[in-house]
């Protein structure tokens, strides 16, 4: 609910996310466990809507599905490096696929992390905090 006040200074300083995921489920899982972090979190349903809300907000990381209609998260990293985006170093991909070649091949040469689902809590909460710390 829009408010005419300013945000508290507290708020400002929050991280502030963004998970892109096709699934309901594991977004609301996400939202939920990482706004009890503290954090400040956003979501899409895919890359084309989350391009769209990195247009216009401000995002300290990005939580993104790798298979999603209309662009994967393959797509998304691709479309932020083509922007000279520095948040496509802030991703940590999300994947209950273990198949596929060309994703292995991919993520290796990204280095960017990986959580597979189904994935407990904990490393979530772990995995987030490494990267928002490390890069």
């Amino acid at each position: 609910m829009p408010t005419n006040q300013s945000p508290s200074p507290a708020l400002d300083s929050r991280r502030h996310i963004l998970v892109v995921d096709d699934d309901p489920l594991v977004t609301q899982l996400i939202v939920d466990t990482l706004t009890l972090e503290g954090y400040q979190l956003d979501s899409a349903p895919n890359g084309v809507a989350a391009l769209e809300k990195i247009r216009h907000q401000r995002y300290d990381l990005i939580l993104s599905d790798l298979n999603m209609p209309q662009l994967n998260g393959v797509g998304l990293y691709l479309a932020l490096t083509q922007q000279s985006d520095r948040l496509s170093e802030k991703i940590i991909f999300i994947t209950g696929s273990a198949g596929w070649a060309e994703l292995h091949r991919f993520l290796k040469e990204t280095g960017l992390p990986v959580l597979r689902k189904p994935f407990p809590v904990v490393e979530l909460q772990q995995l987030v905090r490494q990267v928002l710390e490390s890069r």
